[in-house]
């Protein structure tokens, strides 16, 4: 890379890239953060996968056994909601899985 290309993308201030180094590190914390959801969040995924393949599942359905929910997230016992859970994790996964790649092979997001 020439240094006039160097000095084009180089070309911002210190002040407005201490800025951004200090934003940078307010979203590196989340994202530390995040990774501790993201373990809590898939220990949980495993544990109704488990109960949703399992028989049990189906007969405390049919059972039309009273749950007590936020009304924030669907009841286990709707048809699809612990399958889209499943579904949507493996999805949510993979894009973190190409987020990740693209970073360390420097490519855009």
């Amino acid at each position: 890379m020439s240094n006039n290309n160097q000095s084009q993308i180089y070309s911002n201030d210190p002040q407005s890239m201490q800025q951004k180094y200090e934003r940078w590190h307010s979203l590196y914390q989340k994202q530390l953060a995040a990774q501790k959801e993201w373990l809590e969040a898939e220990a949980l995924r495993q544990e109704l996968q488990t109960y949703y393949l399992d028989a049990q599942w189906m007969q405390d359905r049919e059972a039309d056994l009273p749950l007590d929910y936020s009304g924030e997230a669907h009841s286990i016992f709707s048809e699809d909601t612990l399958w889209n859970m499943i579904t949507e994790q493996d999805e949510l996964a993979r894009k973190w899985i190409r987020l990740g790649i693209n970073t360390l092979d420097n490519k855009p997001l």
